[in-house]
């Protein structure tokens, strides 16, 4: 896939051809560019591989193949397209599967034109500063970790990023989790120093992992990571116990002086 620098190219998967053309319609622009729209899923991975799309967005609800088989399939050929969900349904059971199949982010209907931009500008900013990073330094090599950590989001876009950075910052992640549920459990097992838990994960919230977390193991600091700037939200997650906020989209260097200054308390 392209770097992301130029035009964003997407791809639209959907079989309402009124949503095709309303989002054809919102993205076309100097920033998005709609590469190609398909109604069903049966020739997806031919396309994707004739028009090098930078995301797809996908309906959940497709014949033949759903949006989770595809999904699964272009993860299996695709590690690292981006993928956004399309998708009326408030299912957290539908978000679960999802985010363990790897999704990138979700499209609500009905859906705003700015809506749409903040989720493909979420996912874009996160898989451009991986690649920043990825470029500039060498994951592979052996290092010297001071301090453990568990991420824990149900965007893969975003815990890979996470990752890196916490890694080049020499901070072993021994544990991802797209849920809350799982971010508790994993916590629990290997008592990591730091947690950087999502305020909206499917099953279980990001608060109230928190509060689990907290009452489990104290020593684990956790920071929370959103999109909502809410005073409100600081207040409940800062009373529960979060000692550090990540607040979305970030820059990997203003995160590592957050991360370290909070390691260092």
């Amino acid at each position: 896939m392209n770097q992301l620098f130029k035009r964003i190219r997407v791809l639209i998967v959907d079989d309402c051809v009124v949503i095709r053309t309303t989002l054809r319609a919102m993205l076309n622009s100097n920033e998005y560019l709609v590469v190609g729209e398909l109604s069903n899923g049966e020739k997806l991975l031919p396309t994707i591989e004739k028009l090098d799309p930078d995301v797809v967005c996908l309906d959940h609800l497709l014949p033949n193949k759903d949006g989770m088989h595809l999904l699964g399939e272009i993860r299996a050929v695709y590690p690292d397209l981006l993928v956004v969900m399309i998708t009326g349904s408030e299912d957290a059971m539908l978000k679960q599967v999802a985010a363990m199949l790897g999704v990138d982010g979700f499209i609500y209907k009905p859906f705003s034109q700015k809506k749409i931009f903040d989720v493909l500008q979420e996912v874009t900013h996160a898989k451009k500063q991986l690649l920043i990073l990825t470029k500039e330094h060498n994951f592979l090599e052996n290092k010297a970790y001071h301090a453990k950590a568990v991420v824990a989001d149900d965007s893969l876009a975003m815990r890979r990023l996470l990752i890196a950075i916490l890694t080049q910052m020499g901070i072993e992640v021994i544990g991802e989790a797209y849920d809350g549920m799982q971010a508790t459990e994993l916590v629990a097992e290997h008592k990591p120093g730091i947690a950087c838990i999502d305020f909206e994960m499917p099953m279980m919230d990001g608060l109230e992992a928190l509060k689990i977390i907290k009452s489990q193991n104290d020593a684990t600091k956790v920071v929370m990571i959103t999109a909502l700037a809410s005073r409100e939200l600081f207040k409940q997650a800062t009373n529960a116990g979060a000692v550090g906020f990540i607040i979305k989209p970030f820059y990997p260097d203003t995160l590592k002086q957050n991360i370290s200054r909070i390691l260092a308390a």
